[in-house]
């Protein structure tokens, strides 16, 4: 173990070392990166680092909370602002105090509402609905999104004037599959965690499980690892966890139980290897390639087949 909090990849290394310059700023920061890849997870971590880590951390996932509710919920509203508003309600934005409020998902947020974040970090205030007096806004703006930020404008994309104050820090979170060094390390401590809540005698996972972990593409990326292994924690039968226990949905398929294709798994192993070559020679394929005891043209050929040829570097 090395000390970082996200995992062992070169990639999500990258992402903490910004992380820990960009703790040491107020400016706001943008992360973007797939859904489940662990932007509120990178947001916490950057709260705690920073010097408001024993403020408030306030997640709000714009998403999940209706349109017509949103400005009341992240800005509060006066008493008699509206019909049932029967007393003032303080929004996220004053609950956040001095510690950091986190906007997940805040490419769905409302085009008008856009334009009253855009005033509230400008102004650093903000006032509550069907309120007269300016409050002082105090904490942190950090915000994530899964939507590709360069499509702005529209009536669904950022404004582009908030997009730029929002992503004065940017972050990228890259997807679990393109970080395969970071599986293993995430499924011990999820089954560490999931084993402290239950009663179960688990002592790991089985090679197979491993191997198996390794060659799934993993769409719903870190939330849907941690998700599989809960549940294997829960319903396995055996004190080792085994592929049927993480997919379920192949160990019911007749025939095909708890195995994992060879090739699957000699293409896993391969993509491991070559990504290890890659970091090690900054992308040189030349070099890499003799890490690897193959020619130039055999790896260039299995990197476009793994997806991996925009890691190579001009060599002239």
């Amino acid at each position: 173990m090395n000390g970082y909090c996200l995992g062992e990849s070169a990639g999500i290394q990258r992402a903490e070392d910004l992380l820990h310059r960009y703790a040491a700023h107020d400016l706001p920061v943008l992360i973007t990166g797939e859904t489940g890849s662990g932007k509120e997870v990178a947001a916490r971590l950057l709260h705690q680092i920073s010097s408001r880590g024993t403020e408030p951390f306030i997640a709000v996932n714009c998403a999940a909370i209706p349109a017509e509710l949103l400005e009341s919920e992240i800005f509060g509203h006066e008493k008699g602002a509206f019909t049932g508003a029967q007393a003032r309600h303080l929004g996220y934005a004053e609950r956040a105090g001095k510690g950091t409020l986190f906007l997940d998902e805040i490419g769905d947020m409302p085009l008008p509402l856009q334009a009253k974040l855009l005033r509230l970090i400008e102004d650093g205030s903000f006032h509550r609905v069907g309120g007269e007096t300016p409050v002082v806004f105090r904490a942190r703006i950090v915000t994530a999104t899964h939507r590709d930020p360069a499509q702005r404008g529209g009536s669904t994309g950022f404004r582009e004037d908030l997009y730029f104050r929002l992503a004065v820090l940017p972050i990228h979170i890259p997807p679990l599959r393109e970080r395969t060094e970071d599986i293993d390390w995430l499924m011990d401590r999820f089954l560490h965690n999931a084993a402290a809540r239950s009663d179960t005698c688990i002592r790991g996972f089985s090679a197979l499980a491993k191997e198996a972990a390794l060659v799934h593409p993993w769409p719903g990326n870190v939330r849907e690892l941690r998700n599989r292994v809960d549940r294997a924690v829960a319903l396995a039968t055996n004190e080792w966890i085994m592929p049927g226990d993480l997919f379920p949905e192949h160990a019911s398929k007749p025939g095909g139980a708890a195995f994992v294709p060879l090739a699957d798994v000699r293409d896993a192993a391969e993509r491991r290897q070559i990504e290890r070559a890659l970091e090690e020679t900054g992308g040189q394929i030349a070099k890499a390639a003799a890490l690897l005891s193959i020619s130039r043209t055999t790896l260039w050929e299995k990197m476009t087949r793994f997806g991996l040829a925009e890691r190579a570097r001009s060599e002239t």
